[in-house]
Formats: C-alpha cells, structure tokens, sequence
C-alpha cells in the first residue's frame, strides 16, 4: 500500500529511519531504532498524531508511561526506569507531562528549576532542551511540566502545540542540536484527555500502569478503548481515508450488524470482510504498535494474574500487540523514597521492588528488539 500523503509521513523506507543512536556505555551497543523498530516503522508513523512529522533520519526511543487512573505510580515507574537506562549507559530525558500535577522531578531532589515545559510550550522563553535539568543520575535529565504557575493545557497542547512538542521530542535525538538522547520518557497525566491519548499515540512503546483492583482495571480498559478509536483516526488523516474510518469507528462504537461480535478486533474481521483495504490497514497499525503492562503494588499471585489478563485483553478485545512487561511489589520504599526526595533505586537499592524495576526495564528492552 503506497502512502497518499507522503510529505506529511517522510521516506517510506524502514532503513532510512534507522538513524542510530549508540549507548555511551562501553558494555552496550544497543542501536535505536531496532531492526524490529525498523520493521513497524510504517505501522507506528501512520498512527501518530496528526501534526507529527515522521522522522525521516533518527529518532530516540520514545516511551510513554500512562494509564486511566491517578495513583497507580505513573511518575515512580518514569523516574526509576529512567534512572535504571541511564546505568545501563544511555542517556536519557524524562519528560513530565502531568501538567496538573507536575511531581517527577521531586524523585530525583531537584528545586528551584530554571525552566520549565511551559516556559517551551507556552511563553517561548527557550527551547526544549533548555528545560532538562541534570539529576545525580548521570546521563539523566528531567524536565518538569510547570512550576508554580498554572498553564493551559488546552492552549499549550493545541495541534500547533503538539506539533512543537514532537519537534522538540525529535530534537532531543540529534547530536547536532546538542547532547544526544538515547531514550525519551514521557511520564503522563491521569486520565484519557486529549493530549495524554496523543502523546501516549507518539510512542514506540505506551507503557500502561495499573493496580490490581477493579477500578483501576476499568480505567485502564477506558484508557485502550480511547487509544483504539485516535490511532484508527490518526490511520485515516495519514492515508486520506478520513471519511471511510469514521464509518469504522462509528460501526465499532455501536452493536448493529455485528451479531453476536462483542469484541474490537472480531468487529474489525467481519468489516474486513467488505472493507479489506481500509481495516487492514487499521490492523496494521494496531498490530504494529506495543503496548506494555505493568502491574504496580501487588502482593499476591492473584494480582500478579490480573496483569497477564489485561495482557489477553489487549490483544484479543482491542487488537494491540500487548506485553504483560511485569510487576512490582507492594513496598514501603516506595513512598519512603518519596519522602526522602530521593530515587528508590539509590535509597533502597537491596529491595525486592528495585530488582522488579530492574526486570522491567529489562522486559522494555525486548519489546522493542533489544537485549542487554
């Protein structure tokens, strides 16, 4: 299938998007993209947002940490895997985009910040990475989303806004803008709003965090449901198909004709049957783009269980290649970490909860074509 809007996406070539970008450490020599990045290059690029350009030489690899609920432990799991990448030899940028409640660089002790994603976004003060602030990781940089002043999200997250911030994100990737970043971790807000859908839209892989109770799960499943109909809409602007995806997202949101269908993807089967041109590139895209879970503050089995559930439940009711990525342990040095402002990763090393990170992290790296 040949793009229709080519301009917009870049090369339709996998190779030339594989700028590498190299760990800087001596025992790593991970290159981004992958060759698996490489391979789904074409079903990740027709899912982005509709102002973000296909990087046509390099791009970092992007992560997106999210989730429909507050609390699940979004900015822990962000701080900790950034600092767990930044050992591992890369260098990282850990975005916080819980404009609400902006509390990723608390993790890493850091005050009295420059700047901030608002003064990029919204006053144009400076550039992105006049934002990134060092942490005693090194190789790691934070970016908080706001200091004490409120921003607009709506204002500062508009098309224009996203497509800066993408921009900006690509920059970071680029040795000839500065320091170039191997990693980008976007730790998200609470929610499905607009811009949290589009930024987790922007991923290589979109990480989902949850807890193992009912409310979360539901939210979670909110949270896909939202993800499902965007990168289908996305697929449409990007192919010039807008109309013929708004008949399929029309037709997935309601029951008629489908029988006894109740699941996305074997709605997606029967409307492949008349429409193969139009779903199958839809399947493409969703077949193409990881999406990670991770269960947080589990203490049994039957938790852990919840995650290898929602694992099924991506892939069978939704139609994304989903990845139960692993868990991490109810523990108090979570929240004492916390409040000694300090990593828990550098306060409690020995505890079971940072081995689970360091699992994790581990897991991410094979999602996406990598090994340690």
């Amino acid at each position: 299938m040949v793009y229709q809007n080519q301009r917009a996406l870049g090369t339709l070539d996998p190779q030339s998007y594989g700028g590498v970008a190299t760990s800087s450490s001596a025992q790593n020599k991970i290159h981004f993209p992958t060759p698996l990045m490489q391979s789904r290059h074409r079903a990740w690029s027709l899912g982005l947002p509709q102002n973000c350009i296909v990087p046509e030489t390099s791009s970092p690899l992007v992560i997106a940490v999210g989730g429909g609920k507050g609390g699940v432990g979004k900015s822990m799991i962000s701080a900790n895997l950034a600092a767990r990448f930044a050992r591992l030899g890369f260098r990282v940028a850990a975005l916080d985009m819980d404009c609400g409640g902006s509390n990723l660089h608390t993790y890493f002790g850091l005050t009295g910040l420059n700047h901030c994603l608002g003064d990029f976004l919204v006053h144009s003060k400076c550039a992105i990475r006049d934002t990134l602030s060092p942490t005693p990781i090194e190789g790691l940089h934070v970016a908080a989303s706001q200091r004490d002043d409120a921003w607009s999200v709506a204002d500062s997250l508009s098309s224009t806004g996203m497509s800066q911030l993408w921009s900006g994100i690509q920059s970071l990737g680029r040795a000839d803008h500065g320091t170039k970043y191997d990693v980008v971790i976007i730790d998200l807000g609470a929610g499905s709003a607009r811009h949290t859908i589009d930024l987790f839209c922007t991923a290589h892989l979109g990480v989902i965090a949850a807890l193992p109770e009912p409310t979360s799960v539901e939210n979670s499943y909110l949270f896909l449901r939202t993800l499902l109909f965007r990168l289908i809409e996305n697929t449409g602007f990007h192919l010039n198909m807008q109309s013929e995806v708004s008949r399929i997202v029309a037709n997935l949101a309601g029951d008629a004709h489908f029988g006894a269908a109740k699941s996305y993807t074997e709605k997606l089967r029967l409307m492949y049957q008349t429409d193969p041109h139009v779903v199958g590139s839809v399947a493409s895209v969703l077949a193409g783009r990881t999406i990670g879970i991770v269960m947080n503050q589990t203490r049994s089995q039957a938790d852990i269980d919840i995650g290898k559930a929602m694992e099924m439940a991506g892939q069978r009711y939704f139609g994304f290649t989903s990845q139960f990525l692993g868990y991490l342990n109810y523990d108090e040095a979570a929240w004492k970490s916390l409040r000694n402002k300090r990593l828990l990763l550098v306060d409690f090393p020995q505890a079971l909860i940072a081995k689970r990170i360091a699992e994790l992290s581990h897991s991410i790296l094979r999602s996406v074509g990598a090994s340690i």
